[in-house]
């Protein structure tokens, strides 16, 4: 095998859309190796569609209705037999035309990922590209934004939305997810996936927009809240249980699941951090004294080596009151301020070695070396690099020999008393 490309269609009911779905992997710039189309027990006439796409090398299959995820994972177990990546592609949605040349593309210069996600576009039922501030497709283009604030990595993203937004959108190493299947969730056996490659640094996002995203009436996700609520601190409550054994054993992972948690606080669809709490209260409660004295001292790291928020803890100054959107404000702008004056010292230095540079390519310079009549030009005084390099340049201005050199047609002499590097 060598970088072959599956494509995996799971097709409930979606007879109206299907045929875009497929004529779009047909029209892509690096055409897959494999299109494997499971219809999952439709009630309309979605196998009929399907059938005409036979002759042009699409496999299709049928079986009794499954659910998406078991689909999902028969798929996946007939495509990874000869293929080395997988990109699913949800029966009404479309791939823009680049789309498995980018991932493959970005999957070669990344040999570590296993999972690629892309930015997208919203499209209506009749294909028609949903501007980014209508009311159907801005929570689509407001969760791509979040990844815009400053500092925010992956996992504070995945947190505060799931922005990937569909399976559609998962490029992935074959044996990652053959290793990985999908869960038995309605709405999110998508999330929960991300959420595993994030913690695992498997995930890797691709800004160009290289898929289109469907809402019409009947998708999934269109449904009231509780249920979503529900399987929301239930998928939560999964990751906790299934990383709970390597979130005692690997700092690094524990401080990307800290970033996602902690941000999950801000989803802007359908997690309650409150309704986790209480769901985390219930199961302390049916443990027993012992177990939970047992469970803290068995915690270990680095964080209970020095107080949480200890810059916070010491940050009140009088004029204010204490706040944590205060200090971090304070702390930011210490590090701007310094990270200034590392950026003018890096430029300073910078400008000090290629004026020493030039002074040492000066034949008249050299000269007045060998004779010991320019000491001063050569010496080391003040303390950091701007200020060096302002009592050098202040220093060839000055410099008799300099100014002689240049009575004599010394080039380097003129430029070195105005200060031109």
């Amino acid at each position: 095998m060598s970088d072959r490309i599956a494509v995996i269609i799971p097709v409930y009911n979606h007879a109206s859309y299907v045929g875009a779905a497929i004529e779009s992997v047909l029209n892509q710039t690096r055409k897959a190796d494999r299109i494997i189309v499971i219809d999952d027990g439709s009630k309309d006439n979605s196998v009929a569609v399907l059938q005409t796409f036979a002759s042009r090398g699409v496999e299709v299959y049928t079986q009794e209705n499954q659910g998406a995820h078991n689909t999902i994972n028969t798929l996946v177990g007939l495509a990874s037999q000869d293929c080395d990546w997988i990109s699913i592609l949800n029966s009404d949605d479309r791939y823009l035309p680049e789309r498995l040349e980018s991932c493959l593309s970005a999957a070669q210069q990344q040999p570590g990922k296993a999972v690629f996600v892309s930015s997208l576009q919203v499209i209506d039922g009749e294909g028609k590209v949903i501007p980014p501030d209508a009311p159907r497709s801005r929570w689509f283009h407001g969760a791509w934004s979040l990844g815009k604030q400053d500092g925010i990595g992956i996992p504070e993203w995945l947190g505060q939305a799931n922005f990937v937004a569909t399976t559609t959108n998962v490029f992935v190493r074959a044996s990652y997810l053959k290793a990985n299947p999908f869960r038995p969730y309605r709405f999110n056996h998508d999330y929960f996936f991300l959420a595993t490659a994030m913690l695992e640094q498997q995930l890797s996002v691709i800004p160009a927009m290289l898929m289109e995203y469907r809402v019409h009436g009947s998708n999934t996700i269109s449904t009231r809240p509780e249920p979503l609520i529900r399987e929301m601190v239930r998928m939560h409550l999964d990751l906790y249980r299934e990383n709970a054994a390597t979130l005692l054993k690997q700092p690094e992972m524990r401080k990307r699941f800290y970033g996602f948690v902690r941000s999950s606080w801000d989803n802007i669809s359908s997690f309650h951090g409150g309704l986790m709490q209480v769901a985390l209260a219930q199961l302390a409660a049916k443990a027993t004294e012992q177990d939970l004295e047992a469970l803290v001292n068995s915690l270990e790291g680095a964080e209970l080596d020095e107080f949480p928020n200890r810059y916070l803890a010491g940050a009140y100054q009088g004029s204010e009151p204490l706040s944590a959107t205060g200090a971090i404000s304070r702390l930011m702008e210490e590090m701007k301020g310094d990270y200034e004056q590392s950026k003018t010292d890096r430029e300073a230095l910078d400008k000090l070695s290629r004026f020493r540079h030039r002074m040492l390519r000066s034949k008249w310079i050299r000269v007045g070396l060998i004779c010991g009549l320019v000491h001063p030009l050569v010496s080391n005084r003040g303390k950091k690099p701007h200020e060096k390099m302002l009592w050098l340049r202040d220093a060839c201005a000055a410099s008799w020999w300099l100014r002689m050199g240049e009575n004599f047609g010394s080039r380097s002499s003129y430029d070195l008393r105005r200060g031109l590097v």
